[in-house]
């Protein structure tokens, strides 16, 4: 019950804000990639079939890959947080991710990628004013960092329409917490609690795809599953006391998280091999999620469940400019895992995309996704994201024909 209160009390006391009050919680806010042509399509990608893209969900599906391909971008992100009596904005703008893959042997689809992914994210910033024996004082909650995700991996194709693939997944990053307390008066001392907490951890994903192939009609069905995760690090806490010219007391403790298993299941279909349908199911079970052998009852199962389409209006080289431009749209809703005064805190988000061609194997793919976390009676978030990547590819290994 006391749990409960402190976390109404965290939500509830808004004055001034910024980033997702939620991301207080757990890990932080669940990161989904937003920077490549998925962002666009809701966030899908666990079947999604294309030849000139790494596909961030599912490493099956790299075996398709016909040329050395590199794809990064940049997130913009405006959070409008909103409870009963205050409304505040902020803006942040982020590196998300960069990917790289060869293939070694298009025969077999035999594929080598790697890169760097957030994983999650904490950001946010509340300020509470309070007034106690005719003094008036602030209390400021800060949190920033995350965990990120680099990535190693192969695709294979043994035969057929099947294709498998197995990526290494190294879990790094750090996450601090801290509070202020200040009474703006020589009389008072200045406070600080500030929570800094450091892991890394070894896990996999492996991916299965059948059917893969651009036609007419064609379709593709993929699996994914991502192992648990042990993480191990450390969490150390230094403690400003308030006496005069400031004392600063810190502790170490050992720290042990654990990641539970994650899976999906996705579709996609091509429909005369210029427009294409996609789905995505994605679950995560957050109930197994620990720190320090101790479950927060803060946190939940999440579950992401996702529909787009993208239109290319041609293929031909010598088309014109707007005539092979994608264009995309998705809707998403997620079930995430934060779980506050025993209600899931839900997202719904509509998508659009445009994939511009720059030059015969680049393209710059932009997205706008808006939605809406939460609910008035707690925390409501407004979210615009805006996304800018770039995807090129070339070929390499190519043996030269030698002229006697």
């Amino acid at each position: 019950m006391r749990f409960k209160f402190l976390i109404l009390f965290f939500l509830y006391s808004i004055s001034i804000a910024g980033g997702s009050i939620y991301s207080r919680f757990g890990l932080g806010v669940l990161r989904f990639s937003t920077v490549d042509k998925t962002a666009g399509l809701g966030g899908l990608g666990i079947a999604l079939f294309d030849p000139i893209y790494i596909n961030r969900y599912n490493p099956a599906l790299w075996s398709e890959l016909a040329r050395v391909r590199v794809s990064g971008g940049y997130l913009y992100e405006g959070t409008s947080t909103q409870d009963r009596f205050k409304n505040t904005f902020l803006t942040s703008g982020n590196f998300d991710g960069v990917m790289f893959a060869i293939p070694l042997w298009k025969k077999y689809g035999l594929t080598f990628a790697t890169g760097v992914m957030p994983f999650s994210t904490a950001n946010y910033a509340v300020k509470k004013d309070s007034l106690i024996e005719n003094r008036y004082f602030s209390q400021l909650y800060k949190g920033e960092g995350g965990i990120s995700n680099f990535v190693f991996g192969f695709s294979f194709k043994p035969f057929g329409k099947l294709s498998i693939g197995v990526r290494g997944e190294y879990y790094f990053g750090t996450i601090i917490n801290s509070w202020d307390v200040d009474f703006g008066s020589s009389e008072f001392f200045f406070s600080r609690i500030k929570r800094e907490r450091n892991c890394g951890g070894l896990g996999f994903t492996a991916g299965i795809a059948y059917g893969l192939g651009v036609g007419r009609n064609s379709f593709t069905m993929g699996f994914v599953f991502s192992s648990p995760v042990n993480l191990k690090g450390l969490t150390s806490v230094e403690y400003t006391v308030p006496v005069p010219g400031g004392s600063t007391i810190s502790e170490v403790n050992e720290l042990k998280l654990k990641l539970p298993y994650r899976a999906g299941f996705g579709l996609s279909y091509f429909v005369r091999d210029r427009v294409q349908f996609s789905g995505d199911v994605y679950y995560q079970n957050w109930r197994k999620f620990e720190i320090n052998g101790e479950h927060p009852p803060e946190i939940t199962d999440a579950l992401r469940v996702g529909t787009g389409l993208e239109i290319l209006p041609s293929r031909e080289v010598t088309a014109g400019f707007f005539e092979k431009t994608s264009y995309r749209f998705g809707i998403f809703y997620n079930r995430t895992y934060f779980k506050i005064d025993e209600k899931q805190i839900n997202e719904l988000f509509l998508t659009v995309g445009f994939g511009f061609p720059v030059s015969f194997d680049t393209r710059l793919n932009l997205a706008i996704e808006y939605g809406i976390r939460g609910e008035l009676e707690i925390v409501r978030d407004r979210i615009l994201r805006i996304s800018i990547g770039v995807n090129t590819g070339e070929i390499w290994f190519v043996k030269q024909k030698l002229e006697d």
